[in-house]
């Protein structure tokens, strides 16, 4: 019985002792890795992803390599410089490793994780993920998108609902008086569905000078107008410097320009839109049509008469690729008239037509204006047309840009056209 309870002490000794020496080899583990963990370059390189690619976003296999360094790399980085004292202020933290990319080039790390981004399996040591969990507090997300998956809405009708004749207010306002009018209009004259995805892109372009009391008037009717037809839309009002004659055509050249660089991808189509034309039925939809479009087919001031068949002129729709295949408008037409025919032209030539909506439909009411001096010079540059399009347009535009403001209900485009000597 002694016998066998002094052999039974002696095991729990023995245990003891064999627990003491793997708590002391773990207690030289614990040092050895703290020290080294974080500047190996094997781990390095699953844990801190480049900058440049961050597609990356699950740490597997985490393997331990023999002779990692001794310092991890961000705290050593605070304890060097004491006045970094609050660990949200590392947000951009260069390490110098380098990594070889797809060409074979070498650039810095930069720590930028997040707890979207970074994902340790249950296999990982409990060590190495409480050290990255501490190295995730001391980065900061500033800055970075989350990855959040948001669901897709769906498509809008291709026909939006409770869409019919409207009326128009053609009384004067002030342009402040609806600076703010409708909050669901992003700033540069912007707007998308807010709950389905649109089927169109479409850029407005109106070429505008001197025409103060018409552009408010202008805006207050075209923002509800278009939103009812559910388009995702940008108006974009490109007006002329200077005092040479008034170049409609031309502006809608750098409208088009102008407009694409405001859009990631560009837009899908263009309306080409005068300032004093305001649509009256809802159904004439602003979108992307198959061939060109003539939309202001039928006006008030004109009896609601079609003038004649070639009209192209007031209101008028194109794709991007109709609009770049005529190379855009001509850049030759100073005053008034002419360049609506010769686009018509253009598109007659590339074997397009021009379609329109029937005439109940397709109607618009004028605002009162000025008329301009007809260009003397119209039916000689019409009857070259054929002949010059290629050479005269988009591929010959040039133009100074003077300034670009983001309003709250459009965006304002100002350049010089004159031609150079």
């Amino acid at each position: 019985m002694g016998a066998g309870g002094a052999g039974g002490g002696g095991g729990r000794a023995a245990r003891a002792l064999r627990l003491l020496l793997l708590l002391v080899l773990a207690l030289a583990a614990v040092e050895y890795l703290f020290g080294s963990i974080l500047d190996a370059s094997p781990f390095r390189t699953y844990l801190y992803t480049p900058a440049y690619n961050t597609t990356q976003s699950t740490i597997k296999n985490i393997e331990r390599t023999p002779g990692w360094p001794k310092k991890l790399s961000i705290i050593a980085a605070a304890r060097k410089n004491p006045k970094v004292s609050n660990t949200t202020q590392f947000r951009n933290v260069t390490f110098n490793t380098t990594v070889s990319t797809n060409s074979s080039t070498k650039a810095p790390f930069i720590a930028n994780m997040t707890r979207q981004n970074i994902t340790v399996e249950s296999s990982t040591p409990f060590l190495i993920t409480k050290i990255m969990e501490g190295i995730k507090n001391l980065v900061t997300t500033e800055g970075l998108s989350p990855r959040i998956n948001e669901p897709k809405l769906p498509l809008c009708e291709e026909m939006p609902p409770d869409l019919g004749p409207i009326t128009v207010n053609k009384t004067e306002i002030e342009l402040d008086d609806i600076a703010t009018k409708y909050p669901e209009v992003h700033r540069g004259g912007r707007y998308a569905p807010p709950n389905c995805t649109a089927r169109h892109k479409v850029a407005i372009i109106v070429p505008y000078r001197d025409r103060q009391q018409h552009l408010a008037i202008f805006l207050n009717h075209m923002h509800p107008f278009l939103m009812k037809q559910q388009i995702e839309y940008g108006i974009f009002i490109v007006e002329q410097d200077g005092n040479t004659d008034f170049n409609r055509a031309k502006l809608m050249n750098v409208g088009f320009m102008e407009s694409q660089k405001q859009k990631a991808g560009g837009w899908q189509c263009f309306i080409f839109h005068d300032i004093d034309l305001l649509p009256l039925d809802q159904r004439n939809l602003y979108s992307c049509p198959r061939q060109p479009r003539h939309m202001s087919a039928s006006i008030d001031k004109l009896n609601f008469r079609l003038p004649y068949e070639e009209i192209f002129g007031g209101v008028s729709a194109m794709t991007l690729e109709q609009f770049t295949k005529v190379n855009g408008f001509s850049n030759k037409y100073w005053g008034w008239g002419g360049e609506d025919d010769d686009m018509f032209y253009r598109l007659k030539k590339m074997n397009y037509h021009i379609a329109r909506y029937k005439m109940s439909i397709a109607r618009y009411a004028m605002l009162d204006h000025k008329k301009s001096a007809p260009n003397p010079k119209r039916y000689q540059l019409l009857s070259q047309t054929s002949k010059t399009f290629q050479k005269d347009g988009l591929s010959t535009l040039e133009y100074d840009l003077v300034d670009v403001v983001q309003h709250h209900l459009y965006t304002h485009v100002i350049a010089n056209i004159d031609e150079h000597s």
